[in-house]
């Protein structure tokens, strides 16, 4: 399959928190291709990102977020006292509405179906209608970490808990071919050329002082709720973060290959999945390099398979 003018493709945007990042490169490197994205499928981070891009804001949301550090990103997690969740996410969610701006799904000019998760009926819910941040706010509603998020009377959370790579939801979409972008790839070292460096250094980094500052917050808050155990000393030194995020990245890897089986793409571009943690939205420059590299490989791979 190559790109030609007259032809359109579904891409479907997978759920991988910070990983998601990377489908800010693959989509660069697919317009500069000559790719016309015609439907747009997501879950969690993937409907960030679809939706963004679908509202024509998605430039102004990659140079945001490129600019965070590590301290700015701790300033959104406001705690969510009593919830379901750890963070109420009020801060985050106010600055990403506020760039996506307000628009109704169906008005929008590529067909986007967002997927979250309604918690009470254990069903998958494709969001094609509607408010199209109360859609990206139900999808990225990762569990014990945000609150979920409530459309018509239903407590909605993460599109990934149940559709990690959504390409179900484009099989009626009148375009040529899908192309998957799936973030539970094998771990693997970005080899070769200088030009990635940065990115290999960054999968071989240990334990940031981020993370730590994040695992020193919610012990905090543990001793203060009475949830702390005093005789953790010959179990691993996991967070409630680190077991939730992790537990989560485990969950989604298996359902993905079962769906990448169940419904296989024309194309699929599969980002490592250690190419950093769930949370590590600072390292977002290296994240969206990463993202073009691999698209890169794989329509290289295409390139050479129709010669």
């Amino acid at each position: 399959m190559t790109p030609s003018s007259d032809k359109t493709i579904s891409l479907v945007l997978g759920s991988g928190g910070a990983r998601g990042l990377a489908h800010i490169g693959v989509i660069r490197v697919l317009e500069r291709h000559g790719w016309k994205i015609g439907a747009i499928s997501g879950s969690s981070i993937g409907a960030l990102i679809g939706g963004f891009y679908a509202a024509g804001k998605l430039d102004e949301y990659a140079e945001w977020v490129q600019e965070l550090t590590e301290f700015n990103v701790l300033r959104y997690l406001d705690v969510a006292w009593g919830g379901a969740g750890m963070l109420k996410g009020e801060m985050l969610m106010q600055t990403l509405q506020h760039f996506v701006g307000t628009h109704r799904i169906e008005d929008l000019p590529i067909p986007l179906s967002i997927v979250a998760t309604d918690v009470l009926t254990r069903k998958e819910v494709w969001l094609r209608r509607g408010d199209l941040f109360d859609a990206i706010r139900a999808s990225i509603a990762v569990p014990t970490v945000f609150t979920p998020h409530m459309i018509k009377g239903r407590p909605l959370l993460d599109g990934g808990i149940l559709n990690p790579v959504p390409i179900a939801p484009t099989l009626q979409d009148p375009t040529d071919a899908i192309i998957a972008v799936s973030l539970s790839g094998v771990p693997k070292r970005v080899g070769g050329s200088s030009r990635h460096d940065a990115v290999r250094k960054t999968i071989e980094k240990p334990r940031h002082r981020y993370q730590k500052k994040i695992e020193a917050f919610i012990d905090q808050l543990q001793e203060r709720l009475g949830l702390h155990e005093e005789d953790a000393t010959d179990r691993p030194n996991l967070s409630l973060t680190d077991a939730a995020l992790l537990s989560l990245d485990a969950m989604q890897s298996s359902i993905a290959r079962c769906m990448l089986a169940a419904y296989p793409p024309d194309v699929l571009i599969e980002i490592p999945i250690d190419t950093c943690a769930a949370h590590e939205f600072y390292r977002a420059a290296e994240v969206i390099e990463a993202g073009e590299y691999w698209a890169e490989k794989e329509i290289e791979r295409l390139d050479h398979r129709h010669d």
